[in-house]
């Protein structure tokens, strides 16, 4: 049987590569933020140049495009960092184990519940050269390096994950290898 066993400990860095390729490959809010900031700089610049504007009025755009401008950061970097750091708390060094198999994956965090997904829960799997990222949803997934397979093999993976993985509605898998193998 196709199995593949990984063990590992939590590592924050690369969940933090996860939370910011979510923020910038899988979510369109933060362009929305970007888009509602320069916005607000060019009717506050708008505003700056009509003659017949209050200085009231000027003095408000440009407070609300500061104040746009200022929680970009704070609503997205920071929150990904707060984010991993809770985690990191929480964590620890417990190890981590991942079990995977063709009809499901099973993830056990010591001192927690044991949690068993489907192949039917994961939308689609990024590989990088030293790491992979398994996504159920926008911002929910698995992370591990490649480093940490302790039974098995990458190959072993990708083919349980491109055989397995539930197809898009165009009936694609999304498997995706970001970076070039390099040849045998």
């Amino acid at each position: 049987m196709d199995k593949v066993l990984i063990k590992t400990k939590y590592d924050a860095k690369l969940f933090e590569r996860f939370y910011y390729f979510n923020l910038f490959r899988k979510s369109a809010s933060i362009y929305f933020f970007i888009l509602a900031g320069a916005l607000s700089i060019y009717l506050a610049i708008v505003n700056t140049q009509n003659p017949d504007a209050t200085p009231m009025n000027t003095v408000i755009a440009w407070t609300f495009s500061a104040i746009i401008l200022a929680s970009l950061p704070a609503f997205t970097f920071g929150r990904i960092k707060a984010t991993v750091r809770k985690t990191l708390k929480e964590r620890g060094d417990t190890l981590e184990i991942i079990e995977i198999t063709k009809p499901k994956i099973v993830r056990m965090i010591e001192g927690s519940k044991k949690i068993i997904l489907g192949w039917e829960h994961f939308d689609s799997v990024y590989e990088y050269k030293d790491y992979i990222f398994m996504f159920i949803d926008r911002d929910r997934g698995l992370v591990f390096s490649k480093d940490s397979i302790v039974e098995g093999d990458i190959e072993t993976f990708r083919k349980l994950a491109k055989n397995y993985l539930k197809p898009n509605k165009r009936g694609k898998i999304r498997y995706y290898m970001n970076f070039k193998e390099e040849a045998k």
